[in-house]
């Protein structure tokens, strides 16, 4: 009996220091789960942390290697300001003969001759030409080409009118008055005119020109609908011209300014993509990971996944 009685004591005590050990270990797993979370917060921090610094840094250098370039495009801004004042100056005194029908301005003495002038006028344009890099033909061609171009739709539309016209001529020529407003408004948007030029540019290979057209836009037009396309379109431009330096700045303000903007997934893919060019592994895997756990079924998405498993 004794014997029985020591076996169900051995038995509880077994129990008792299973049930202790099971206890402990799911205090244990549970512990080292809270453990891997607080260290993937604070990864998340030092990645966080770490794109803040390196956005600052590439800030401070392309700072730093704009300020040779802010003063050579001052000294040609008062330059070609001072050419513009020149040449307004000369227009009117031109005007002056032309109205006067004399070769000579003032009185008998006067040393101003149109040949003079015509000869300063070539010099301001040669000025323009060589110094300046203004490309006056091609602006000439394209003003006379415009010129045409307006004139043509404008004959073209006379042309076609009778043959689209309603039955009633009156009611005709109202509609056609009316649709017509709107589309020459739509034709003389400057906004849109400036955007347009820049996406042709950069369709036949023009990154520079484009982007400082991009750059004008976002300057003059603040608040524009186009706004988004025009900052990613310039860091589009810096990929192209492989400064990925300043692409990533452009790309990391869409991401940040404008998240409901039909550019923001491009914009991570792409900002992933420039800071892999940069050295920065672990802020491209972040950009990627963020576009496949946002937009799963884009093709952003399926592209970053490429871009992942290429870095394993």
């Amino acid at each position: 009996m004794k014997i029985k009685k020591a076996s169900i004591f051995t038995i509880l005590l077994i129990l008792l220091s299973l049930s202790a050990l099971a206890g402990c270990a799911s205090r244990t797993d549970v512990e080292a789960m809270q453990s891997d979370r607080q260290q993937d917060l604070n990864r998340i921090r030092q990645l966080e942390a770490e794109l803040a610094e390196s956005k600052q840094q590439l800030k401070a250098e392309i700072e730093k290697s704009n300020d040779p370039l802010r003063e050579k495009s001052a000294d040609m801004w008062a330059e070609i300001q001072s050419l513009r004042t020149e040449l307004a100056k000369m227009r009117g005194e031109v005007d002056n003969l032309n109205i006067r029908m004399d070769r000579q301005v003032g009185g008998t003495d006067s040393a101003v001759t149109v040949d003079a002038l015509a000869k300063r006028l070539s010099e301001v344009e040669f000025a323009m030409e060589n110094e300046l890099q203004v490309d006056l033909p091609k602006i000439r061609t394209e003003r006379d080409a415009a010129t045409a171009a307006a004139t043509s739709a404008t004959a073209t539309a006379s042309a076609t009118a009778p043959a689209d016209a309603p039955e009633d001529a009156a009611a005709a020529q109202t509609a056609g008055t009316t649709q017509a407003a709107p589309q020459a408004q739509a034709d003389t948007d400057p906004a849109k005119a400036l955007y347009d030029k820049a996406y042709a540019l950069y369709k036949e290979g023009n990154f520079e020109r484009a982007r400082s057209y991009w750059a004008e836009f976002t300057d003059t037009f603040k608040g524009h609908a186009f706004t988004p396309s025009a900052v990613f379109w310039q860091g589009q431009c810096y990929y192209m011209l492989k400064d990925y330096a300043r692409a990533v700045i452009l790309y990391e303000d869409v991401i940040e300014k404008y998240q409901k903007s039909s550019k923001y997934k491009a914009a991570l893919l792409r900002s992933g993509y420039s800071w892999e060019h940069l050295g920065k592994p672990e802020l491209a895997k972040m950009r990627f990971t963020e576009i496949i756990k946002k937009f799963p079924k884009s093709v952003e998405a399926t592209q970053a996944k490429r871009s992942l498993d290429k870095m394993k």
